[in-house]
């Protein structure tokens, strides 16, 4: 048994791709929209299950934007990335989904990075 959360957030800009995503008319978006969705009791029952982005690996722009100190990634189909976070609150761990990106955003993050 993994590491349980007791709820997932997302962020205000994770909020926005999902609904352009939602309302998106391109093939694959139907498909990351659903993918989306499926993670969620998948993430809920193991918050630990995307890919650790070490610390000092964390991209400055999304450390500035969301204050993160811990950072996980899932795929996504056509090569988008779900980025998320866990917090804690009064004792309890939540995920915080900070961003939901296309495979060019993704890369431009971590471009200078080897992984």
């Amino acid at each position: 048994m993994g590491l349980r959360a007791k709820n997932i957030v997302l962020s205000s800009s994770a909020a926005e791709s999902l609904e352009e995503l939602q309302a998106g008319s391109a093939p694959n978006s139907e498909s990351i929209v659903r993918r989306v969705r499926a993670l969620k009791p998948i993430l809920l029952a193991d918050c630990l299950h995307g890919e650790v982005v070490k610390g000092d690996r964390i991209p400055k722009p999304l450390k500035g934007k969301h204050g993160l100190e811990n950072l996980f990634v899932e795929d996504l189909p056509s090569f988008w990335r779900l980025l998320y976070t866990i917090v804690r609150d009064r004792g309890e761990r939540y995920i915080v989904v900070v961003e939901i990106v296309d495979h060019r955003t993704y890369d431009g993050w971590f471009r200078s990075r080897s992984r």
